[in-house]
């Protein structure tokens, strides 16, 4: 059986960790799938399947992928010591030199037919990165391959620092079409060797799971708004809540509810409170669980500055719940086909006036719901690309 390596930095709650977890656990059904993560500690662990072998790396890897106050609470002095180095060097210069001693430590894995860095380098001054580097340097593989799972035009992870790392790799792969097409215009010099390919969905677990009973149910005589992201600035909900929020005064039968964690909490509440929205904006909090809340939504909300190709947009798909949506590189891409979003400017006035339009034509969402009744999603499409790698 041919045999697979995906490498990645951890098993944290995270879109990036949810398709990881999904890509393997397909794969595994074809091939003997091998999981080297740099922290193997992590709760969407529990969601692999059970023939998925984790491999661990070398105790430096793992140094450099655990949170510094994890490793300062194994009281190994070694450990400890050499990701202190690790953070002062890295800060102070580049990751290069602490990754390089990492690599000098670790075995060589060897007999793969296909090895993937399922996480995209990371800038010159972090800490855990060189998830690349591991697979050029520390994997015998026929093919390798990079994964991005970031905007190129919106967010520049250091492309000068990173761009000799991915030269080195047989295939870069984005995860849509859009993203593709604007890394290889961003990067030429790349573009002989630049697929996409969409992130893999669990369609069946996510309908069980979106069949689950609420904690927090929903009231029945309101339309519902619903998101899950993390609480970061990136996600744009401070801007988003401000600009609507003499939209929600206007129509009080709208709630929005928020599924999730982060720094910008506090900010989020404080603009709740003094909109005077407690009653309409409700922050739920992490959720094991975030499906039934999708499924009973109305309207999936995701008003972000910038997105690669969110798994959201799909979950809420196949779920049948339409998306609102800010534009973004590839919004239009996942939600056209078939037409179940509603894409606005990525600015307050754009959010607004789209906002407006829905809330002011009751049967604008029904529409949208109309057009996903036949909606069938699946990872036909994105297992093939694998496969042609592999059996090439």
């Amino acid at each position: 059986m041919k045999k697979i390596l995906v490498v990645n930095k951890g098993l944290a709650i995270g879109g990036i960790e949810t398709s990881l977890v999904n890509m393997v656990n397909v794969l595994q059904k074809h091939y003997q799938v091998d999981l080297l993560v740099f922290d193997p500690v992590g709760p969407v662990k529990d969601r692999l399947d059970e023939k998925v072998k984790i491999i661990q790396p070398s105790w430096r890897f793992q140094a450099l992928g655990m949170p510094l106050k994890r490793v300062i609470r194994t009281k190994k002095p070694s450990f400890v010591a050499f990701r202190l180095f690790a953070t002062i060097w890295t800060k102070l210069f580049d990751n290069r030199l602490p990754i390089d001693l990492a690599i000098k430590h670790q075995e060589i894995l060897q007999g793969y037919d296909l090895a993937i860095s399922f996480h995209q380098e990371m800038r010159r001054h972090t800490v855990a990165s060189g998830f690349s580097r591991f697979i050029d340097r520390c994997v015998v593989a026929k093919q390798k391959v990079a994964w991005l799972h970031y905007d190129s035009a919106a967010l520049d992870l250091d492309s000068a620092f990173n761009n000799p790392f991915y030269a080195k790799m047989d295939k870069i792969v984005c995860v849509s079409r859009s993203l593709r097409d604007g890394f290889t215009r961003k990067f030429p010099q790349f573009s002989d060797k630049t697929e996409y390919c969409y992130n893999f969905l669990n369609f069946q677990q996510l309908e069980e799971e979106s069949l689950e009973k609420q904690k927090y149910a929903y009231p029945t005589d309101k339309t519902i708004c619903f998101s899950a992201c993390r609480l970061a600035k990136e996600k744009a909900l401070v801007r988003a809540i401000t600009c609507l929020a003499p939209i929600f005064r206007k129509h009080p039968e709208f709630m929005w509810f928020i599924a999730g964690e982060g720094p910008e909490r506090e900010n989020i509440e404080n603009v709740i409170q003094k909109e005077n929205l407690q009653q309409q904006i409700i922050l739920l909090g992490n959720l094991s669980n975030p499906y039934p809340y999708m499924r009973n939504a109305d309207l999936l909300m995701n008003v972000s500055y910038h997105e690669a190709a969110p798994m959201v947009f799909i979950e809420a798909k196949a779920l049948g719940v339409p998306v609102f949506a800010t534009r973004t590189s590839s919004a239009e891409e996942l939600l056209s086909d078939p037409d179940c979003g509603f894409i606005c400017d990525n600015t307050e006035k754009g959010i607004f006036d789209a906002f407006k339009y829905v809330t002011e034509n009751p049967n604008a969402i029904q529409i949208k719901k109309e057009n996903l009744r036949n909606f069938q999603a699946t990872n036909e499409q994105s297992l093939k690309i694998i496969q042609s790698w592999i059996e090439s």
